[in-house]
């Protein structure tokens, strides 16, 4: 199984990819457009130092909008098992006021590869409580921002609102929260205000939930919990469909224990036409049905079970598997791969979001190269088999774009490096960005991929020069060209440590 030493290996069943490491897959879906779209995927986390609550969450929303001014958009939070995913983003135990990691997540986006895609801005919300969450959800519609995706991990709930220069979505945001013996749902089901408005619901939490209003309708709105035991749920197409046909439409999925909870909620002024759904159990790297995937979650045998709408029209999806064991280099982490030249140059460093960062980036590299032509993410799992194996499961879709972006040369990709140190002072985080710019500026070092690290003050600077050379030369070439770069600055007398790694198959 460990192939002699502990690594990890990266699984892909994706019927009729085919696939070469490094290249994006070569499958061919339409996407409703007429044309194929090719879609590159970015996942971002937090890269703080930090632990505190403020700080985590600012440094994840801070590099989400980094990439979707260039037009990256939310596709997915990574969701399922919180303890896999507490070990491969290395999540604290939370201590009220002094270690939060609700906002270390795995954030999912995609784009459009050479076309241009329109900038978006976002909020993105992480709570296990409703104290203080109506507060913060309430100004988001009046600002112009709209729910887009969601997943809860544990007992945190995640959601993204978007909002695009030039769309006005009318929609206010309240949550419920369940007060004595009236729960959420009975105060929504018990305001008439809010069933003549009332467009989309999701549980937030065994004791609260998000509601999104828009304007008053005549035609109130209704909702619903379709439970079923989980070894019934395949087999519950017609019960579900009886109420579709109502104008149920299915709102989230969740497993609670060995009960499949399907949320329902017809929308206020709902006119038809039905809905239709299929329900399926998702084996490891089978598709989750046919049809727009409604909702999803994944059960302790590391099964998904899924609800797609429109199981007869042209949306198809796919599931990825990537399996998860742990790397000998790391202590015995979990990773999806074996580390890069540049994953173990950041290995050597003492920065706690390094480690995030190869992960992260292990599972980018991962989508873009297994990911086929036309498809893009729309939902992730952390799951378990019970029996030790452990894996991310993805699941990708040709859904049909409203509007195909125009072809052009998109914005350059930001990229994830760790925060500022907030142990060095000002300048001297000024520094370690300005040389690692030029640095990687310098014709050359074009075959070179290094960076630096300040320790300490400019007044009393130690420089680790890190990254990956081809060559000895290279390397040397690499020190060579910083210690030019430190005799116009304050650090001129700095110790440098030269930590670049020589690889000649990278």
């Amino acid at each position: 199984m460990l192939l002699g030493r502990a690594v990890f290996t990266l699984l892909c069943v994706a019927a009729g990819a085919t696939m070469a490491p490094g290249t994006p897959a070569q499958a061919t879906a339409g996407n409703g457009s007429g044309q194929d779209v090719r879609y590159e995927h970015r996942v971002v986390i937090p890269t703080t130092a930090l632990d505190r609550e403020a700080d985590v969450e600012a440094s994840l929303e801070r590099n989400v909008n980094r990439l979707a001014a260039s037009g990256f958009q939310v596709a997915a939070f990574v969701g399922g098992d919180a303890a896999l995913l507490d070990e491969l983003l290395g999540r604290k135990a939370y201590v009220a006021g002094l270690i939060d990691h609700a906002g270390q997540v795995f954030v999912v986006m995609t784009r459009p590869v050479g076309r241009i895609a329109p900038p978006r801005e976002y909020r993105l919300l992480h709570t296990r409580t409703p104290r203080g969450t109506d507060v913060v959800v309430a100004g988001l519609g009046d600002q112009g921002f709209r729910l887009g995706v969601a997943a809860s991990v544990g007992a945190v709930f995640h959601a993204a609102f978007e909002r695009r220069e030039g769309v006005v979505p009318v929609a206010q945001y309240r949550v419920f929260a369940n007060r004595g013996s009236s729960s959420w749902m009975a105060q929504m089901q018990g305001d008439p205000d809010v069933l003549a408005r009332l467009r989309r619901v999701l549980p937030m939490g065994p004791d609260f939930a998000l509601a999104e209003l828009g304007t008053a309708t005549s035609a109130p709105a209704a909702l619903e919990w379709f439970s079923r035991p989980v070894h019934e749920f395949a087999s519950q197409d017609s019960a579900l469909q009886t109420r579709a046909a109502l104008g149920y439409h299915v709102q989230w999925v969740r497993i609670r224990a060995t009960t499949t909870d399907v949320l329902l909620v017809k929308p206020a002024g709902w006119g038809g036409p039905a809905p239709t759904y299929s329900l399926e159990d998702g084996p490891w790297g089978g598709p989750c049905s046919r049809g727009t995937i409604a909702g999803a979650d994944v059960f302790t045998d590391g099964d998904t079970y899924c609800v797609t709408g429109n199981p007869a029209g042209p949306v198809t999806n796919r599931g990825v598997d990537l399996l998860i064991r742990p790397e000998a280099m790391v202590g015995g982490r979990p990773l999806l791969d074996v580390p890069s030249c540049e994953d173990r140059s950041r290995l050597a460093s003492n920065r706690p979001a390094d480690l995030r960062i190869i992960v992260a980036r292990q599972l980018e590299r991962a989508l873009n190269d297994k990911v086929p032509l036309g498809f893009r993410i729309v939902r992730a799992f952390a799951g378990s088999d019970g029996r030790g194996t452990r894996r991310l499961t993805v699941f990708t879709t040709n859904e049909m774009l409203a509007q195909v972006p125009a072809p052009g040369t998109p914005e350059p990709a930001a990229v994830l490096r760790p925060d500022r140190d907030e142990r060095l002072d000002g300048s001297a985080a000024r520094l370690e960005e300005e040389l690692t710019a030029a640095l990687r500026r310098d014709p050359l070092l074009a075959e070179a991929t290094v960076w630096i690290e300040v320790q300490g003050t400019t007044r009393s600077p130690q420089i680790r020069l890190a990254g990956c050379a081809s060559t000895r030369l290279d390397r040397e070439q690499a020190e060579r060209s910083l210690r030019g770069l430190l005799v116009r600055t304050a650090a001129a007398d700095a110790r440098v440590r030269n930590d670049v790694l020589v690889d000649r198959w990278r």
